[in-house]
């Protein structure tokens, strides 16, 4: 890099930049790049890029989880719902079957009353 500060500026050229001069050193070397960017503190800025990125993946996947997560218990919600209408559904179906037998025996007593007495009176 000094030798190419150093080297001369032909005439009617302006002399060439330091950061001109940077540029063309780091593309020549990709190792000096990246031991340049580290000394100069710029590769952690560059890894914490990609963790910036990374971390905002991990909060957009946490953030679809949640909404999936959401979505499912709505539909446990739902179908928590629908189970208790139909326990309170069977709950009633029973009471009537119940209410039906109790009536049904009590109209096969009388029948057999009024049989019993219509067979003691002829």
């Amino acid at each position: 890099m000094g030798a190419l500060k150093a080297a001369p500026v032909p005439d009617g050229d302006e002399p060439i930049s330091s950061a001109q001069i940077v540029a063309q050193v780091l593309n020549e070397d990709s190792s000096m790049s990246n031991t340049f960017l580290k000394n100069a503190g710029l590769q952690s800025m560059c890894s914490s890029r990609s963790v910036s990125s990374t971390e905002r993946e991990l909060w957009e996947q946490l953030e679809a989880e949640r909404q999936a997560n959401a979505a499912l218990q709505e539909e446990v919600d739902a179908l928590k719902k629908k189970s208790e209408i139909a326990d309170e559904n069977l709950a009633k179906t029973q009471r009537q079957l119940g209410l039906t037998t109790k009536t049904t025996e009590e109209n096969n007593m009388l029948l057999r009353r009024l049989l019993t007495l219509n067979g003691n009176s002829s």
